[in-house]
């Protein structure tokens, strides 16, 4: 871990620990520490914005964690039959929405139709992929 990396989570630490401390004062504890201070209603909006920005940023910071957790998590399961050219995608739905081995009971109308876009049929593909009927590229099984 980066020193900027290493001081980043200590002062995220540090930040929670304040929001917690502060979400644990009464409010006549709040009241006593507010009234100390000369100009009440600038400290009280300062405190405001900066509890409000430490929150939007720990969300953003999350979000951006969970997203690139999710494309790492989404990448790997990448498929190749997703990769084939869109011909072969054509013929494989077309052999199992028509052929012997024809599974129409699970393919729905989209699926027999010969008009679909390439998600269509990348979507198609997926779900054969999951029910085992093809292998990841895109041989029956």
């Amino acid at each position: 871990m980066s020193k900027n990396s290493d001081a980043r989570v200590k002062l995220d630490r540090l930040s929670e620990a304040l929001a917690k401390d502060l979400d644990t004062l009464s409010d006549d504890e709040l009241s006593e520490e507010i009234a100390a201070d000369s100009d009440v209603e600038k400290t009280v909006n300062h405190m405001r914005q900066l509890v409000e920005s430490a929150i939007a940023e720990a969300g953003r910071r999350r979000l951006a964690n969970a997203r690139q957790g999710y494309e790492a998590i989404a990448e790997k399961q990448r498929s190749k039959v997703i990769q084939l050219p869109l011909n072969r995608k054509k013929e494989l739905v077309a052999h199992f929405a028509h052929g012997a081995n024809a599974l129409p009971e699970r393919l729905t109308l989209a699926a027999r139709n010969e008009d679909n876009s390439e998600a269509d049929l990348d979507s198609l593909l997926e779900d054969l992929l999951e029910l085992g009927v093809i292998d990841d590229e895109g041989n029956p099984r």
